[in-house]
């Protein structure tokens, strides 16, 4: 039980930290994307900060009148956040009727092969699932999507991803209640949940990002009411949601590693534990079959329709880690600067000769690490910030991405280039110092307590999990995205707090 503590409060000082770090970041500099560029670039800019102690100042009064009125604590505001939800991503939707860019761009034109019988994205040395075969699983479900709505029917994925949307940010409120167990903190975090723009924004993204928020969620909540009633049905729920969140982005392994790692800590010092060692056993084991069997069916499907005896093995996951250690020719430290693909090239599209070569990197990288541990922790903090101190994680680069290339609305417009994206930019840059101030202030209590339930231990394992293997894999602020919305019921618990903090300080002046 001391380990176990000991453990927890360990990841919440290291996630306190992190928080730290980026609040103080954000409020003297901020992150901004210039528009028409090619890359994802983000410049730095000397925060404006009586604007910005302004706005956060109104913000938090706000919050505090309702608080005093107690709106937070009728269930009904919960929907509040989740239409504004539903209508901000429709009015992105049609305003700007976005097309697949970068990836998904060359993905959508394999697919279109693919359904003609060439597979050559997949057969030939160089092509894009040669390379990287781990976008199968995306392949097969743009195949059925297609199948379904037919090809280039860019609406429906739109719309599909708009309902991905919105059952994350459902299954977030469900998942506020399980953990507090308060409608108000649930309340406010509806309110503050208006300002996460920057995933709204991905609605327009065709990509498996989005996609995969809604399984990998559901994933989550049902492990935390497996833990709490013990019932197979969740546990195996639970599984079967996140395989389904792999097959769509593989980066949700991570959340594999978060709910069976919470399996087994939830059984320690918990005499009180509706689930038997034996049943935990039993749902870890279900969960990896069936995340390794959709892999395996995927590949199979994919063998069986090319006549190829295996699938090629790809560019080694090393060599994503050796780019994400390199300072040399990317856009910010450790970010994307074609290492993995040249890397991979060099070697013949060898996958055993450029492990060899990526492993060397590694250990060079490493090896300078050591000898310079300076300039090591200015790399490691400054790909750090780069990726979660970014208010709008990349997302108005996006949207500029998915706009360019054909006619838009004048909303779309100036959603994109105009007025309109400093206005979003700018609830961005707010949210995010509210955000984290409210974490702050919760994995501060959380320290001082000395206390925290397993349902938010699992939580925050996945966004702890995030941010260290985002310090050595490829960095970008679009993969910190996906942990970033997780923080939501940790930020309306401390703005709870602090709100009740200066209420009482109110009543004792009067």
């Amino acid at each position: 039980m001391k380990l176990k503590k000991a453990f927890n409060m360990a990841v919440c000082l290291c996630l306190l930290i992190g928080a730290v770090l980026i609040l103080g970041f954000s409020f003297f500099t901020t992150i901004y994307y210039k528009m028409h560029q090619e890359n994802d670039k983000p410049y730095y800019g000397r925060e404006n900060i009586p604007l910005l102690v302004l706005f956060v100042g109104l913000s938090l009064l706000i919050f505090y009148l309702l608080k005093k009125k107690e709106v937070f604590k009728n269930k009904k505001v919960v929907p509040v956040g989740l239409l504004f939800c539903l209508l901000y991503c429709l009015m992105l939707i049609f305003s700007i009727r976005p097309l697949p860019v970068n990836d998904a761009e060359l993905l959508d034109e394999i697919m279109r092969r693919f359904a003609d019988g060439d597979y050559s994205a997949l057969l030939k040395p160089g092509g894009y699932l040669y390379i990287w075969p781990f976008q199968l699983g995306y392949t097969l479900f743009g195949e059925m999507m297609n199948a379904v709505f037919g090809p280039g029917n860019y609406l429906a994925w739109n719309l599909v991803q708009l309902v991905s949307t919105f059952i994350t940010m459902w299954l977030l409120n469900k998942i506020c209640m399980e953990c507090f167990d308060d409608p108000e903190i649930c309340g406010i975090m509806s309110f503050l949940s208006m300002g996460a723009l920057f995933f709204y924004n991905y609605v327009t993204v065709i990509y498996g990002d989005i996609l995969s928020m809604a399984p990998q969620t559901l994933a989550l909540y049902l492990m935390i009411r497996y833990l709490k009633t013990g019932e197979q049905r969740y546990g195996l729920g639970s599984g079967l949601s996140v395989s389904l969140a792999v097959m769509l982005k593989t980066n949700c392994e991570i959340a594999v590693i978060a709910l069976i790692m919470i399996l087994f800590i939830n059984g320690i010092g918990n005499d009180d534990s509706k689930v038997k060692l034996k049943n935990r056993i039993i749902v870890a084991i279900c969960m990896l079959v069936f995340v390794f069997g959709q892999k395996a069916y995927v590949n199979n499907h994919y063998m069986k329709v090319t006549g190829i005896a295996e699938i090629p093995k790809g560019s080694p996951s090393v060599s994503h880690i050796a780019m994400g250690l390199q300072d040399e020719g990317g856009l910010e430290p450790g970010w994307f600067n074609r290492y993995n693909y040249d890397v991979f090239d060099k070697n013949g599209y060898d996958t055993e000769l450029t492990k060899k070569e990526a492993t060397e990197e590694i250990n060079r990288r490493l090896d300078l690490f050591i000898h310079h541990p300076f300039y090591a922790g200015k790399f490691f903090v400054r790909k750090f910030l780069s990726q979660w101190a970014d208010p709008v994680c990349i997302s108005t680069q996006n949207l500029d991405y998915v706009s360019r290339h054909h006619e838009v609305s004048p909303l779309g417009m100036s959603i994109v280039f105009g007025a309109g994206s400093t206005v979003i930019s700018w609830v961005m840059n707010v949210f995010m110092t509210l955000c984290y101030l409210g974490v702050v202030v919760y994995l501060i209590e959380v320290l001082r307590k000395r206390h925290i339930s397993d349902y938010e231990m699992l939580m925050l394992l996945l966004i702890f999990g995030g941010m260290v293997f985002h310090e050595f894999w490829e960095g970008s602020s679009r993969y910190a995205m996906r942990y970033y919305i997780y923080q939501l019921p940790f930020a309306a618990c401390g703005l709870k707090v602090l709100l009740g903090i200066i209420y009482e300080y109110k009543l004792k002046k009067i």
